[in-house]
């Protein structure tokens, strides 16, 4: 057993020899034994004692133990409980499951190895139960935190914006052999368009751009929301082993699925992409965004093909991942459409060509792209504009 484990353990058993055995045994596998053998002192116990795990026995009279181990598996705590049971029934082993045990041991057993592996597995549940408590409780507090920022958004626009420039990522940002840096110009104070990238685990990193319809705070309540949506499940990749987030498709999917859910009225065009730091493999997907992403590797220019709905219109809409390689010097530039306004050109097509001339240099730098478009000399912007850049150095 680790002995960077806890080891105190609460035992609700009948008084007999194969109680006194199984004291015995945890005992020398260097458990500290607190053992009750009446029911009714066991909720105290369990509630007073710094106890890191509980076995249950499921055998007592008139379904004590049953009893007693749901309202055990009801504490926020949420400690490892393990039904024993003399009986060697797969229905006492399902109602214990039922009630909240999380393992099951048939006694009497005699062999130390049974038990260890049993209190092992128990007590790694254990901690990975507290481990995603805490994350959760952290999250919801951080959760209440953008909550407020949100109110302070709608009491006082210059605070507001503050509050929303500090939920941006570092720029420039490097990650492995990547550089990313962004650059938005809101229309008010407050910014409908956002982006974001992070590291996953050590393998992977990803990254969006968001233009959310409208203007203002209930524009800006949407990248609220995205953002702690991408970090809700950049967490389940961590603490559950859920690879959505590894996603582009999956992650649109659920962020259209949720933002339905709030009927707050409002769509989002979005590019997400995530990348393999060791193949060098960019997987992405595109819900509606205007304009495309654009890739320059060797002095040439192209649009990403390949564009789904955007987020937050249907219930239905189908998202899709499409891989590309990401080969040395190739830059990604990502822009929200208010970069079309301020194109000097009469048609979609002719702006979508200026923008490809002036990016087939491989402009690797936000800032200098915003130079270029003259973004540092408009003193209002007819749209929230937005700019992302990822180069391979």
């Amino acid at each position: 057993m680790n002995n960077s484990l806890p080891h105190r353990i609460l035992l609700v058993q009948q008084t007999d020899a194969i109680q006194a055995q199984l004291v015995a045994s945890l005992e020398q596998l260097g458990m500290d034994v607190v053992s009750i053998a009446d029911c009714a002192l066991a909720m105290p116990s369990f509630r007073e004692e710094d106890i890191d795990i509980v076995m249950i026995d499921i055998d007592f009279p008139e379904d004590r133990g049953i009893d007693l181990l749901g309202k055990m598996a009801a504490d926020p705590r949420e400690l490892p409980l393990i039904g024993l049971s003399r009986r060697k029934s797969m229905a006492d082993v399902l109602a214990a499951v039922r009630h909240g045990a999380s393992d099951y041991l048939m006694l009497p057993t005699g062999k130390h190895a049974v038990i260890k592996h049993v209190l092992d597995r128990a007590l790694e549940r254990g901690a990975l139960k507290r481990e995603n408590l805490a994350y959760r409780n952290k999250l919801e507090s951080a959760n209440r935190e953008l909550l407020e920022s949100l109110t302070l958004l709608q009491q006082d626009q210059q605070a507001g914006k503050h509050v929303q420039q500090l939920l941006l990522p570092d720029t420039p940002k490097q990650i492995a052999n990547y550089q990313f840096c962004h650059y938005i110009l809101p229309s008010l104070y407050l910014s409908g368009d956002f982006v974001d990238y992070f590291v996953v685990g050590e393998d992977h990193a990803v990254f969006f751009v968001a233009d959310v319809s409208g203007h203002g705070a209930s524009s800006a309540f949407v990248t609220v929301f995205l953002k702690n949506l991408f970090a809700r499940k950049r967490s389940d990749f961590l603490h559950r082993g859920s690879t959505a987030i590894l996603s582009p498709a999956k992650m649109l999917a659920i962020a259209n699925r949720e933002l339905l859910e709030m009927g707050i009225g409002k769509h989002v065009t979005l590019c997400v992409g995530a990348f393999d730091l060791k193949c060098n493999q960019l997987s992405y997907s595109v819900a509606g965004h205007l304009p495309a992403p654009v890739l320059a590797v060797n002095g040439i220019a192209t649009f990403l093909p390949e564009h789904d709905m955007p987020v937050g219109l249907f219930i239905d809409a189908q998202f899709s991942d499409h891989m590309i390689s990401f080969p040395p010097g190739a830059v990604l530039s990502l822009f929200s459409d208010g970069i079309l306004e301020v194109l000097n050109s009469d048609t979609l097509e002719n702006k979508e060509q200026l923008l490809l001339d002036l990016l087939t240099q491989g402009r690797n730098s936000s800032i200098e792209l915003a130079e270029v478009f003259g973004l540092f000399d408009i003193d209002e912007a007819p749209d929230d504009i937005a700019i992302l850049v990822v180069s391979r150095l």
